[in-house]
């Protein structure tokens, strides 16, 4: 009986998602992440002044780690007024974007993305509370988040999340110092809150 039972919810929610996949609220999500993020680039490139190296696509910006954390730091803004300033642009752009999007943003929600290159943290820099790239990347995120949350982006409202990555993603080769920057960033992503458009599906 239990076998069957769970048959049929894996079945059922196998149609929901099916149902997800062609919904009008996830080609509208869809369509609001990529809006939404032209008017986040927009904001950026009237708030940053010279060249930062923020490169955009249709669903994400991406920052160098460098313009915002020293090698191996992670909350740097405390203490550099260059780099808080910075951030402070890249959180008042989003802020500003999110708004703009109004009610449309009810089935979107943004990830903030640690990435590092591959180099092993040096056993003299490791530490307990930081051994590996896959702490320092998260703890660059959340640190991002914490951040945000003070100017205002309430998560919870806005369905904010932060994730540590490490160097699973890399966006250049690990074998040349221009590929490891390139992948040592964080990336600002805008995409469809699944849950939320699955819940959208079942009340119709």
């Amino acid at each position: 009986m239990l076998f069957f039972v769970a048959a049929f919810l894996l079945t059922a929610e196998a149609r929901q998602r099916e149902q997800v996949q062609f919904s009008p609220e996830l080609i509208r999500a869809m369509n609001v992440a990529t809006q939404t993020t032209r008017t986040l680039r927009a904001e950026l490139e009237k708030r940053l002044s010279g060249d930062v190296g923020v490169r955009y696509s249709e669903t994400d910006i991406s920052i160098p780690s460098a313009a915002l954390f020293r090698s191996f730091g992670y909350d740097d803004f405390l203490t550099d007024g260059e780099k808080r300033s910075l951030l402070t642009a890249v959180g008042e752009a989003l802020v500003t974007a999110l708004r703009a999007a109004g009610t449309e943003r009810k089935y979107l929600r943004v990830v903030l993305e640690g990435h590092t290159d591959a180099d092993r943290i040096r056993p003299g820099a490791a530490t307990q509370v930081m051994p590996t790239n896959w702490e320092l990347s998260s703890r660059r995120s959340t640190g991002l988040l914490r951040f945000l949350e003070e100017l205002g982006l309430d998560p919870k409202v806005y369905k904010v999340m932060a994730i540590g990555l490490a160097d699973t993603q890399p966006v250049g080769p690990n074998d040349t110092e221009d590929g490891k920057a390139l992948n040592r960033r964080i990336v600002i992503r805008l995409e469809p809150d699944i849950q939320s458009i699955i819940e959208a599906v079942r009340s119709r």
